[in-house]
């Protein structure tokens, strides 16, 4: 199947869905729509390419340097081009449809993951552009994603559809880094080569590439030129999205950090990449059953509340790696950031399009809005990897602070009136 020329028709009055799409694809066994079906086994692919090249990525470069700084520059060059790549796909290349924009992103991974597997022990002198490269592949995948979750879901759906992709990540963090760990051990034996190394990175490249076939049945997602003007007014139009904003820079200051430094000093501690993997595998474990949970029973009216002790059990945990360095710190910090993660995340994922849907034109402007999330959440970034440069340690737990802002801006959003809630959106058995 290619991707549909012309724009969707309109939404359905009080759900917010776009008429047509449920009617032509029907509804797959996961209870989506079908193409949010297929979203969900692409960000699949991708997120399995990152838990078996992405996570260990850091660890590389610190191997291969024993220095922070190429790490950091690494995550700080692809912060900025990711908000960058999304304005030049509104602007320069608004035609291209979602499904090409996040082909471009997966093809564009898969070759950075390549580039570093034949860079070797190399790979830290070309952190410039392996990160320009990353960040404009992650810019381009991510502008698609979004549009297409917009498109396919409404608020009646999404907390199953934000569920059944968080269930699907930790099913992957189960069983990926584990073997992911071990192969890259195996593979360096006593010389401790990049053996191991170059088969993890091969793997995900063709994961990526696998999942750019599976883009072509995505729709086209067309829009509107993106409009600078509108995006810097976005919360006049919308006032509620103010929360969202702030929501988003909290978000990117955090998220950044504690993937840059919390993996390389759960490395440091555990010794070796396959104990880093199996700590992240009984992480994932824990998450599989939460995030299960969240999809067959959360419910609009308990976002706030769960997304609020999860964001709190966050904050625990980054008060206890970057200060206790010990084994027991280990072991808290994984419990709790494997229950508080889904909790928090998957309450609030569907908020921001909850938001989006009270514009006046949501069609129109969804990109606009998809675009100024994006670059809060790319200054959010480049500032949590700048004050690390300066800081370090102290600015992971104050960054590990973040959750809780997050929770109290999207708090802070009126949610809309409750749909009826007959249907116990449970999931069904796997055929």
């Amino acid at each position: 199947m290619t991707e549909e020329s012309g724009p969707p028709a309109g939404r359905c009055p009080g759900t917010g869905r776009w008429d047509g799409l449920e009617k032509r694809d029907g509804v797959s066994v996961s209870g989506l729509d079908r193409r949010a079906s297929f979203l969900v086994l692409i960000h699949g692919a991708y997120t399995a390419a990152n838990l078996l090249a992405g996570m260990f990525m850091s660890i590389f470069l610190w191997r291969a340097s024993h220095d922070l700084t190429p790490i950091a520059l690494y995550s700080g060059l692809s912060a900025v081009m990711i908000p960058l790549a999304f304005v030049a796909n509104g602007v320069l290349w608004r035609g291209m449809g979602a499904g090409a924009s996040i082909r471009l992103g997966l093809g564009g991974n898969g070759i950075v993951y390549l580039l570093v597997l034949l860079l070797g022990n190399q790979a830290p002198l070309w952190v410039v552009p392996l990160g320009l490269l990353k960040g404009v592949a992650e810019g381009f995948y991510w502008s698609g994603f979004h549009l297409v979750s917009y498109d396919t879901t409404s608020d009646r759906d999404r907390d199953r559809y934000f569920g059944v992709q968080a269930t699907a990540t930790w099913l992957l963090t189960a069983a990926l880094p584990p073997a992911a760990g071990a192969i890259i051990v195996v593979g360096g034996g006593a010389s401790r080569s990049y053996r191991g190394y170059e088969l993890v990175f091969g793997l995900a490249a063709v994961l990526l590439m696998a999942a750019m076939v599976l883009a072509g049945r995505l729709p086209s997602a067309n829009r509107e030129r993106l409009s600078v003007r509108r995006v810097l007014t976005l919360v006049r139009r919308n006032p509620d999205w103010q929360w969202v904003t702030r929501a988003r820079l909290a978000d990117g200051f955090t998220g950044s950090l504690m993937g840059l430094v919390l993996t390389v000093l759960t490395y440091l501690l555990l010794k070796n990449e396959q104990q880093v993997g199996n700590f992240n595998g009984v992480m994932g474990l824990l998450g599989v059953g939460i995030s299960f949970g969240l999809a067959t029973f959360m419910k609009p009216r308990h976002r706030t509340l769960c997304a609020l002790i999860g964001g709190t059990m966050l904050v625990l945990s980054t008060l206890l790696l970057p200060l206790y360095l010990t084994g027991w710190a280990l072991i808290a910090f994984g419990l709790l950031r494997a229950i508080g993660g889904p909790l928090h995340g998957n309450a609030l994922a569907p908020v921001a399009l909850q938001v989006i849907d009270r514009d006046p034109t949501p069609r129109a402007m969804r990109y606009d809005y998809i675009v100024h999330q994006e670059l809060c959440l790319g200054i959010g970034r480049v500032l949590s990897i700048g004050c690390f440069l300066l800081l370090a340690r102290v600015v992971v737990v104050i960054a590990g602070a973040a959750p809780i802002l997050i929770w109290a801006a999207f708090a802070r959003i009126p949610q809309a009136v409750a749909l009826a809630e007959g249907d116990s959106r449970a999931l069904p058995a796997a055929a």
